[in-house]
């Protein structure tokens, strides 16, 4: 599984970063070990992962660690740097870490400016379900089509990204199952159709809204203690 990690290493990482938080260089250099966005998407849904963190509590800080270490990409990577009390200069943007609600997002700060999200319910049977929104858009890594003409090469240029990843942890255990959207929401969904996705800081509702300027959510999906109801 080429995602799985072990936990001693992660672990061994971040207390090294732990102790020498005065040093930019500690973490890895994100540009070096980067995953583009659009491939965590194509592989996320279905690849098992292990959390890690200081001290292998179940906290928010604690879950995006795991979730960073198993797909390096700078957006991840810069958030972890962030917890850590490093430098990211401007890399971020609308950085909030709330741990007591269970919340942490933020905007990496490029052209594209793709932004994550992430939260967790605790389920009725103890379980918990950690959910995690990707957003924005990157550049397109796929080779363009050789019948396209120029104007449907630009439309290609980039990939949208606005998508939901859900993962179970039963217990006390380290690993994340993965379960489908279908699952956990009781059908599929588009989520490239809205235009913002909004995981509960405060609450148990997901909404996910059609036009920026507008709050008002097109769709809500209401949390009923193992997944959700969608809803007006």
């Amino acid at each position: 599984m080429r995602h799985v990690f072990t936990l001693l290493a992660a672990a061994a990482l971040l207390c090294s970063c732990h102790q020498a938080t005065a040093q930019d260089d500690v973490l890895p250099d994100v540009a070096d070990h980067g995953v583009a966005l659009q491939n965590v998407i194509k592989e996320w849904h279905d690849v098992g992962l292990y959390t890690a963190g200081w001290d292998q509590k179940p906290t928010i800080r604690n879950y995006f660690v795991g979730l960073s270490d198993a797909y390096p990409n700078d957006l991840f990577q810069m958030i972890v740097r962030k917890m850590l009390g490093l430098d990211v200069g401007g890399a971020l943007m609308d950085y909030v870490l709330d741990e007591p609600n269970g919340y942490v997002s933020a905007t990496l700060g490029t052209e594209t400016s793709p932004s994550v999200q992430m939260c967790y319910w605790t389920c009725k049977d103890g379980s918990r379900l950690i959910g995690v929104a990707l957003q924005g858009s990157e550049y397109n890594l796929e080779e363009p089509d050789p019948s396209w003409d120029e104007d449907e090469e630009d439309e290609h240029i980039f990939v949208k990204l606005n998508d939901i990843a859900f993962f179970r942890i039963l217990g006390d255990e380290s690993i994340w199952r993965p379960v489908p959207v279908s699952r956990v929401c009781g059908r599929k969904i588009d989520f490239n159709q809205y235009a913002e996705i909004q995981l509960p800081r405060q609450g148990k509702d997901i909404k996910l809204v059609n036009d920026e300027d507008d709050p008002t959510p097109s769709l809500t999906l209401k949390w009923n203690g193992n997944g959700f109801t969608p809803g007006r």
